[in-house]
């Protein structure tokens, strides 16, 4: 898709599933996001993986995607060690908080990649 890239990356020193998000986010986008999400989760085992949500190009969403999202969190989170999401849009950040609170991960948000620190 080319609104979102899933990669699996280390960063500071810590394995992670990595979503470059561009764009408009669009239903396509989070039902291909989540499949490719879901096989990568089936793979780890019931190990716990930290996510990093780099949206600094992401330009805004569309509702019924965010909620899709949202479902799927919430049949993920027990895999979820925590999600960093990467933006300095408001609108967007506020549209995580709200998946945040209606699936209770933990989700911390950073305007740039280098204020990511992991425990």
């Amino acid at each position: 898709m080319e609104n979102i890239k899933i990669e699996l990356v280390t960063f500071n020193n810590e394995d992670c599933l990595r979503f470059t998000f561009s764009g408009h986010f669009t239903v396509e986008d989070a039902e291909y996001g989540i499949d490719e999400w879901k096989e990568f989760f089936a793979s780890a085992g019931n190990q716990n993986v930290t996510i990093i949500w780099d949206s600094r190009q992401m330009t805004g969403f569309d509702n019924k995607a965010r909620v899709i999202w949202q479902h799927a969190i919430k049949e993920l989170k027990k895999q979820i060690d925590c999600v960093w999401l990467i933006s300095d849009s408001k609108i967007i950040r506020a549209g995580a908080k709200v998946m945040s609170a209606f699936t209770s991960f933990n989700l911390q948000v950073v305007k740039d990649e280098s204020k990511i620190k992991f425990k």
